[in-house]
């Protein structure tokens, strides 16, 4: 009887530590290639290292930002990718490194991110995490100032008419408000 009691707390340990979102880190805020695990492009990486990858990009006159032919869209800082857009052009060829694709459901990206969300509207969803107090921020808190915006993480999905995602973005909360 003991031990099948400490087998069931066990269990319950594991799956409640399983189950939890650890938060979002600047590696959440990447894509890969659908067909290459090893083809990524992350937040913070050079714009030389994110353009062997996919190519030339064309200026779209918005920040800094270069809109590229596999339906990526990449804003920059100091030459450093700062934010990543994934349109409907990029379904079929890249998603998130959580497996967040073009297409999926909304209750599909609940699946991945969670139900932490900073706001959960008809046609958005959005996810934003403070690196600094390892939390995720809540809609009360998104207008206050903190020091450092670039310490908030922000996975921001679109929805279409039919509630799939139609866009995925990948930043953090100066890019997002500022495109800098």
């Amino acid at each position: 009887m003991r031990k099948s009691i400490l087998a069931l707390l066990f269990l319950f340990c594991l799956t409640a530590c399983g189950s939890s979102n650890g938060g979002l880190t600047t590696k959440d805020l990447a894509i890969k290639k659908v067909d290459d695990d090893k083809a990524v492009v992350q937040y913070g990486m050079s714009r030389v290292d994110a353009e062997k990858l996919l190519g030339e990009g064309e200026d779209i006159k918005i920040g800094n930002s270069f809109a590229y032919s596999s339906g990526v869209r990449i804003m920059y800082r100091e030459d450093k990718v700062a934010g990543i857009n994934l349109t409907e052009e990029s379904e079929d060829m890249y998603e998130t490194v959580g497996g967040l694709k073009i297409g999926m459901s909304k209750e599909d990206v609940k699946k991945i991110y969670g139900d932490q969300y900073l706001a959960d509207l008809e046609k958005n969803l959005d996810y934003a995490y403070d690196s600094d107090s390892k939390q995720f921020v809540k809609e009360s808190e998104w207008a206050k100032n903190i020091e450092d915006n670039t310490k908030i993480h922000l996975i921001s999905v679109m929805f279409d008419g039919n509630g799939n995602v139609r866009s995925i973005l990948l930043t953090d909360k100066q890019m997002a408000m500022t495109y800098r």
